[in-house]
């Protein structure tokens, strides 16, 4: 067991399952899902979005099977873990900041990123410019 002395730490955004510990730990879980639906026309229609409906957010994660043992010898002569100033814009997505040691961590974020395009028609329609064509000066 070691001691983390911290003097200064400014972070901006812990967000999305996110986990910020100082201090040593035994086990960090942290899990996120999303759905991010990316629209040209931007509108929210209620209750949409079912996790169910996709399968990446029922498989199996992969879980690394050990085949060797590993010898391991740690010898910390100075218990202390000394920490002056971190600046962090942000933390997001499953994602682990720790000042200290964690003997398990099982971080995992899944997100079913999603484009809705109006099509061709509607642009024409709202006359709005193709920008797939190459212009004659190109």
């Amino acid at each position: 067991m070691r001691i983390s002395r911290v003097n200064e730490i400014n972070l901006h955004s812990l967000s999305f399952s996110s986990y910020f510990h100082i201090g040593d730990s035994y086990y960090i879980n942290a899990k996120s899902r999303a759905l991010a639906v990316k629209r040209e026309f931007p509108k929210f229609y209620g209750n949409e979005g079912n996790f169910s409906e996709y399968p990446i957010f029922t498989m199996q994660s992969p879980t690394p099977v050990l085949t060797e043992r590993v010898n391991m010898s740690v010898n910390n002569v100075n218990p202390n873990i000394c920490v002056n100033h971190i600046k962090i814009k942000g933390v997001s997505s499953s994602s682990v900041l720790q000042i200290g040691s964690s003997q398990t961590i099982c971080a995992e974020a899944r997100v079913k990123h999603t484009r809705q395009l109006l099509g061709p028609e509607v642009h024409k329609a709202m006359e709005i410019p193709d920008t797939t064509k190459k212009s004659e000066d190109d």
